[in-house]
């Protein structure tokens, strides 16, 4: 027996080696490590969203960072949970029922509130967490839009100009005969300066005055005229120079941009102003030595600034009347090549050839996309609908218009509206025209996804 004492204690100590490999460990912590829900084809908001965890020593808290899409339904999910440690037992209590976890259980959790209790495997530790899933209630794509006022002048036959004024709206209202300026700060209220204003030709085209910066640039009969306060404007005579200033473009580039006329060719080209000095542009990519084709539009345009999807400023001019009064369907996009260290201008409509001619539309670019507001196109019929453009310019579309409606007392049937875009995403439609009259009503409106922040 002596001879085998050795093996038995060697088998002893296999058997409680085995023993101890074998007994299951147990864990003091109760906390849960990651939590979403598990995927579902018909309800994919679920899984898109970034959920949270807070532990408390009281109540922890498991959140969604942003409320859920729009439509997403919590009435019968599947939540999935993990844990730092496995756990004794995960129990579900919600207000009309108490579900302990098996992992892949379905719950309704519209309802308010619901804890999760979790026991550690050792059941001497427990965490409480509290549930807030919400979903958004407003619909992303939906357009909010409310009329601030009808009227801020009596209507009468007049030309009308918006601008966003450092932290105020301003309007500027010309009858024919004087210039009038209003001042708003929400477009409610309006203030009347008119008689302040001084310098600016009669009559005056408000609807060509551009705006670059804190500085307001007009041009009429060969003079600039430019304004820093609005009221007082400085006026220089360019009817003699080689380069006749005709109208103003938009701000471009860091840089008001305007069309002059060569007087030796007669043929137009497009300029800047710089420091109060005005331009020509020769080595434009697109032109012969800077002469703008037939086609470029003097007035009725909609003119814009924008940045591109690869960061480039770009600058889109659309329709409007050429210098012989046509009406054309041109689509001029100006562009900067930083590499050729040069501007390049390209008619759009020529590769892109589905496009009316109108005049007087508006244009803004909103939450990704061009937007085009109002117009008349060649067979003076009025362009009522809103038309969207997801790639910069180059094709327009009709969207989905139970998405973006106007208050009924908006009436359709204008051009030469102003439309601005503020810091806080809000669109504010002010003024324009009809055949039979002029509107002075104000309406502001924006996208409920682009409040979200």
């Amino acid at each position: 027996m002596r001879h085998f004492w050795h093996i038995l204690l060697l088998f002893s100590a296999i058997l409680i080696s085995c023993e101890k490999k074998t007994t299951s460990e147990t864990s003091s912590d109760a906390r849960v490590n990651t939590f979403t829900f598990y995927p579902d084809t018909l309800n994919p908001g679920l899984t898109a969203a970034t959920y949270k965890i807070e532990h408390s020593s009281d109540t922890g808290r498991i959140y969604c960072t942003d409320s859920l899409r729009f439509g997403t339904r919590l009435d019968s999910v599947v939540p999935y949970v993990t844990y730092k440690a496995t756990p004794g037992s995960a129990t579900f209590y919600l207000p009309d029922t108490t579900i302990v976890s098996t992992g892949i259980d379905t719950m309704n959790f519209n309802q308010s509130p619901i804890y999760l209790h979790v026991k550690s495997s050792d059941l001497n530790h427990e965490q409480w967490y509290k549930f807030d899933i919400y979903v958004h209630t407003a619909d992303p794509e939906l357009y909010y839009w409310e009329q601030l006022t009808d009227h801020i002048f009596a209507p009468q036959n007049c030309e009308t100009k918006a601008f966003l004024w450092k932290d105020d709206l301003i309007l500027f209202v010309n009858n024919g005969l004087s210039t009038a300026l209003y001042q708003s700060h929400d477009g409610k209220n309006w203030t009347n300066t008119a008689s302040q204003i001084r310098t600016l030709p009669t009559p005056c085209y408000v609807r060509d005055i551009v705006q670059h910066n804190d500085t307001l640039y007009y041009i009429d009969g060969g003079f600039l005229y430019s304004s820093t306060d609005l009221l007082t404007w400085d006026q220089q005579d360019y009817r003699a120079a080689a380069a006749r200033p005709v109208t103003m473009l938009l701000s471009y580039h860091n840089m008001p941009w305007c069309v002059v006329q060569d007087t030796a060719s007669q043929q137009l080209m497009l300029a800047t102003i710089q420091a109060g000095t005005i331009y020509p542009q020769a080595n434009i990519a697109g032109t012969t030595q800077g002469y703008l084709p037939a086609t470029f539009p003097l007035s009725e345009f909609a003119a814009l600034s924008f940045e591109t999807s690869s960061e480039r400023p770009r600058a889109m001019i659309v329709g409007g009347r050429t210098i012989t009064g046509e009406v054309t369907n041109a689509r001029w996009n100006l562009e900067y090549d930083p590499i050729a260290s040069t501007y390049r201008l390209k008619n759009f409509s020529i590769s892109q050839p589905k496009f009316d001619s109108l005049t007087g539309a508006s244009i803004i670019q909103y939450n990704g996309h061009l937007v085009m507001f109002g117009g008349i196109n060649n067979d003076l019929t009025w362009r009522s609908d809103i038309l969207y453009s997801d790639d910069e310019g180059m094709n327009w579309y009709q969207p989905d218009t139970t998405k973006n409606v106007l208050p009924a007392a908006y009436d359709r049937n204008r051009h030469s509206q102003t439309v601005l875009v503020d810091t806080a995403a809000n669109i504010y439609i002010i003024g324009g025209q009809s055949n039979t009259k002029s509107f002075s009503d104000v309406y502001r409106g924006y996208l409920n996804s682009a409040k979200w922040k």
